[in-house]
């Protein structure tokens, strides 16, 4: 078994979905809902996907939108990086990295940003180590739909 990994982008939801079993590592959503939400972000058409393998073995990956924002002009935000729980610290997630901010910088964007959840120290230490920079705090809050779903989000004032 080789140790090199290669990056390839997945092509339209059907592709993507091949990214279902890794991700299933990560994500409690069904098949169906991962399908469903994948097909409305490529509708949007600034929604892409990679993902890493080494030799035929999915092992990493990795979606990132694209938009523009006053505050910054062009960007890219790489969204749900995920690698095999068993292949974690050696390196893929850097890699998916450096594609999409290679990418990034191929389509001419200012910044690339990504957001993530308190508490994930890993997660935290990771992009730290990669030249990110702690610049905001996003913030969330559940509507009725998404109570369910996000109970961490829901407000609790009355």
């Amino acid at each position: 078994m080789s140790d090199e990994v290669i990056i390839r982008e997945l092509v339209g939801p059907d592709q993507t979905m091949t990214i279902f079993p890794l991700y299933s590592q990560v994500s409690r959503l069904s098949e169906a809902v991962v399908y469903q939400r994948l097909s409305a972000m490529f509708a949007q058409s600034n929604y892409r996907c990679i993902a890493a393998y080494i030799d035929e073995r999915m092992v990493g990956a990795s979606g990132f939108w694209t938009g523009t924002q006053l505050w910054c002009g062009k960007y890219v935000e790489a969204d749900n990086v995920v690698v095999d729980s068993a292949l974690r610290s050696q390196g893929i997630g850097g890699k998916m990295m450096a594609w999409i901010e290679a990418e990034a910088e191929r389509i001419e964007c200012a910044v690339i940003r990504i957001a993530m959840v308190l508490g994930r120290e890993r997660t935290h230490q990771f992009y730290a180590r990669n030249g990110y920079f702690d610049d905001g705090l996003l913030m969330v809050k559940a509507l009725s739909r998404g109570a369910a779903e996000f109970p961490e989000y829901v407000s609790q004032q009355v």
